[in-house]
C-alpha cells in the first residue's frame, strides 16, 4: 500500500526546515531512530516512519552520487580500477553513518591506491578532494593562465598528489634490515644505480640543449626560448633556496609552482591533456636521468643536485605542456577533434618525442629494469622515432603523422642549414659524411659540438650498418674523424672492426653509470684505457659529467676548458679532436713525463697531422688514390709523427 503524506503534515514540515526547527545537517548526523522523535513531532506517529523511511532514501542516493562523483573525478576512465569502486558504491543499500561513510572511503582509498591507508588518511583525502572541487569552480571561463584562481586549484590539485604519492612511496620503502634480504637484493640495485645515475647528471642545465633542442630545431621558437628563460630562473631559486638542514629533502615549491600552472591550464580542465593515454607526458614523477631525488639530502652537494633537477624537470614539464598547448591548438584548426583518444594519443607521443621521452610500448613494464641497464633509453627512443618520423607506430592517425613527417623535414634543414654556414665559415669544420664520427657537429677551438641533441649517433650508425659505396666499392664503411681514414669493415681480417662490433659498441655506449662500471671491469679497462679500480669506479660513478670534464681538461693544459663545460651544461655534448695514446710508449711517457706532457704530445701530433693530411687530400695525387692508398698515406704521415714524438722524449 502506497501512502500519500497529507498536506496539513507537509506544510507544518516546510515550515519547520525555513524556519530553522529542523536542521539538514543535524538530520543527517541523527540515528535512525532520533529521526523518528522529531518527524513525529511534525507528521504524527503514522506517518513518521514513511517520512523517515524517504528521508533515508534520498540521502542514499546523495550520498551515492558524491562517492560515484569522488571516483570519477580522481580515477581515470581507462583504470579498471575505476569500474569495480563505482560498482561497491552501486551495492550500498542503506545510508552510510559518518563512521560507516568514514570506514567506506578508507576501503575506496585502500582500493585506489592498491595499499593500506588509516582513517585519517582517507579523510584527508577527501577534504584535500572537497579543496579541489571548491577551488575549480572559482576559476572565472576566460581566466588566463597563471591566474590567481588557476594557480590556487592547481596548488590544491598537487597537494592532492602529493599526499596521495606520499603514501604509495611510503608503502614501498624498504627499512634498513629488510634491504639485507635476499628477496630485496634487486630493489637495491635499482636504487643504488638511480643514485649513481642521478649523482651523475647533476651541475647542468642540460636539457634545454638535449632533449629539447628537437623542439627549437622544428621551429617551435617561442616554446622553446621561454622554457630557457625560466630554467635559468628556477635554477637559481633552487641554488639560493633556505637550507632545510643536513640529510633532509629540500623544498619542492619550485616545482610545485610549475605543476599548479600546468594542472590548472584550460587543457588540463576540459580533459583534453587526459585524453592522450600518455598525458602529454605531464605526469611524469622522475625524469629518467634523475629517477630518484635521494641526493638532494647529501649536504652542501645536495643543493647543486636540487637546482639541477629542478632545472631539467622543470623544462621538460613547462616545455611538453607549452607544446601540446600549441598542438592542439593547430590541429583544432584543422578540423581535428583533440579529444579523441587515438588523435590525442597521437599528438601526445609526438610531444614526448619531441621533449626527449620516447614511449617504450610492451617495454614500459620493465622501464625501471632498463633504467638501470641504460643511461637513457626513452631518449633514445625519441630520437628514433623524431628521425623516423613515427613510421613505425602504428597508433599514429594520418593527421598526427603528417605534423610528425613535417616536423622531421623541418628539424633536417635546421640541422643542415647550421652544418652548411659552419662549413662556409671554416671547411673543416663540418663533415658531412654520416658514416664519419664527426658528422653533425661543428668543431670550435679544438673541440667538436654536437648540435644534433644526440640524433646523430644514431644516423651514424645506421650508415655504418648498412652497405654503402666508396670510391665504387661497396660495404660497411666508417671513417675516422681524426684522419678522414675510409675502413671497410668485415673482411675477414683477425682482429678487424665488424658491424656487429659497431652495433656493441653503440649500445655500449649507452649504458648506465652501474652498468658502465660493470663493463669495464669485465673488459679489464675504462674508457681512459685504466685498470678499473675501487676508486676509479667509484669516481666515475659518482662524479658529474661536467665536472669529470673540467678535471679532464685541466689535467690536459687546455685553454678552452670554459667553452667546452658550458657547452656540456647546456646539454651540447662537447668532444676533443685529438688522437688517444695506446701501446706501451705512450704508457711510458705518461709514467715518466706526466698527464700534462702526454695530452700536449697527443695535440702536438693531432696538429702536424691535420695540416699535412690536409694537403695531401687537396692534391691531385690523393685525387688518384684508391682508398687501400688513401689509408696507407695518412697512417705514414701518423706514424711519421708519433715517432717523432717518441724521438723526442728518448723512448
Amino acid at each position: 500500500m502506497s501512502l500519500c503524506l497529507p498536506k496539513f503534515n507537509r506544510e507544518k514540515l516546510a515550515k519547520a526546515l525555513k524556519g530553522g526547527d529542523i536542521s539538514l545537517a543535524k538530520l543527517y548526523a541523527m540515528s535512525d531512530a532520533e529521526r523518528n522523535v522529531i518527524f513525529k513531532q511534525y507528521v504524527g506517529a503514522d506517518f513518521a516512519a514513511f517520512v523517515n523511511a524517504k528521508f533515508e532514501q534520498a540521502m542514499l542516493s546523495n550520498q551515492k552520487k558524491a562517492l560515484a562523483n569522488w571516483i570519477t573525478r580522481t580515477i581515470s576512465r581507462s583504470d579498471p580500477i575505476r569500474r569495480d569502486m563505482l560498482k561497491k558504491v552501486e551495492k550500498i543499500q542503506r545510508f552510510l553513518s559518518p563512521d560507516e561513510e568514514s570506514g567506506f572511503l578508507k576501503d575506496l582509498a585502500e582500493l585506489k591506491l592498491g595499499m593500506n591507508v588509516t582513517e585519517e588518511e582517507a579523510q584527508t583525502i577527501l577534504k584535500l578532494k572537497d579543496k579541489i572541487d571548491e577551488f575549480k569552480v572559482k576559476i572565472p571561463v576566460d581566466a588566463p593562465k597563471r591566474s590567481a584562481e588557476r594557480l590556487a586549484y592547481g596548488f590544491a590539485l598537487d597537494d592532492f598528489k602529493q599526499f596521495v604519492g606520499g603514501l604509495k612511496k611510503g608503502a614501498e620503502s624498504l627499512t634498513l634490515m629488510e634491504r639485507f634480504r635476499p628477496a630485496s637484493y634487486w630493489q637495491d640495485i635499482i636504487d643504488i644505480a638511480g643514485i649513481t645515475k642521478s649523482l651523475v647528471a647533476t651541475l647542468d642545465n642540460s636539457f634545454i640543449g638535449r632533449q629539447g633542442i628537437k623542439t627549437l630545431l622544428a621551429g617551435k621558437y617561442r616554446v622553446w626560448g621561454t622554457a630557457v628563460i625560466a630554467s635559468f630562473r628556477n635554477f637559481a631559486k633552487e641554488l639560493f633556496a633556505k637550507h632545510p638542514g643536513f640529510f633532509k629533502s629540500r623544498s619542492d615549491a619550485v616545482m610545485a609552482s610549475i605543476r599548479a600552472d600546468v594542472y590548472s591550464r584550460p587543457n588540463a580542465l576540459n580533459g583534453k591533456y587526459k585524453a592522450a593515454k600518455n598525458g602529454y607526458g605531464l605526469g611524469v614523477l622522475h625524469e629518467e636521468v634523475f629517477p630518484t631525488s635521494i641526493p638532494e639530502r647529501i649536504p652542501l652537494l645536495g643543493r647543486v643536485f636540487k637546482a639541477s633537477e629542478t632545472a631539467f624537470s622543470g623544462s621538460a614539464l613547462r616545455m611538453r605542456a607549452d607544446l601540446a598547448d600549441a598542438m592542439i591548438a593547430s590541429a583544432e584548426k584543422n578540423g581535428v577533434d583533440m579529444a579523441d583518444e587515438a588523435q590525442a594519443t597521437a599528438f601526445g607521443q609526438l610531444v614526448t618525442s619531441m621533449t626527449g621521452r620516447g614511449e617504450l610500448g610492451k617495454l614500459a613494464v620493465v622501464g625501471r629494469e632498463l633504467n638501470v641497464l641504460m643511461f637513457s633509453v626513452r631518449f633514445l627512443k625519441s630520437n628514433f622515432d623524431t628521425l623516423t618520423a613515427h613510421l613505425f607506430d602504428r597508433s599514429f592517425t594520418p593527421e598526427a603523422r603528417k605534423v610528425a613527417a613535417l616536423s622531421t623535414l623541418r628539424i633536417g634543414a635546421s640541422i643542415m642549414a647550421l652544418l652548411s654556414v659552419a662549413k662556409l665559415l671554416d671547411p673543416d669544420s663540418v663533415d658531412f659524411d654520416p658514416r664519419s664520427s664527426a658528422f653533425g657537429q661543428i668543431k670550435v677551438f679544438g673541440h667538436r659540438f654536437d648540435i644534433t641533441g644526440g640524433m646523430r649517433g644514431l644516423v651514424t650508425l645506421g650508415s655504418r650498418i648498412v652497405p654503402t659505396s666508396h670510391n665504387g666499392e661497396w660495404g660497411f664503411w666508417t671513417k675516422s674523424a681524426s684522419t678522414g681514414k675510409y675502413t671497410r669493415m668485415g673482411q675477414g681480417e683477425f682482429g678487424e672492426q665488424t658491424a656487429l662490433d659497431t652495433i656493441e659498441g653503440f649500445f655500449e655506449g649507452k649504458l648506465s653509470p652501474t652498468a658502465g662500471a660493470v663493463r669495464d671491469i669485465l673488459k679489464g679497462q675504462n674508457f681512459e684505457g685504466q685498470k678499473p679500480g675501487i676508486l676509479n669506479t667509484v669516481t666515475g660513478l659518482i662524479t658529474p659529467i661536467s665536472a669529470d670534464m673540467l678535471v679532464d681538461e685541466l689535467k690536459k693544459g687546455n685553454d678552452d676548458v670554459l667553452l667546452a663545460m658550458i657547452a656540456e651544461g647546456l646539454g651540447i655534448s662537447a668532444t676533443e679532436t685529438t688522437f688517444r695514446g695506446f701501446g706501451k710508449k705512450w704508457e711510458q711517457l705518461k709514467e715518466k713525463k706526466g698527464d700534462r706532457v702526454y695530452n700536449e704530445a697527443l695535440k702536438q701530433i693531432t696538429e702536424r697531422f691535420n695540416e699535412r693530411a690536409k694537403k695531401l687530400r687537396e692534391s691531385s695525387r690523393y685525387q688518384n688514390m684508391n682508398n687501400e692508398k688513401q689509408a696507407k698515406e695518412l697512417d705514414s704521415i701518423r706514424t711519421e709523427e708519433t715517432e717523432k714524438i717518441f724521438q723526442r722524449y728518448g723512448l
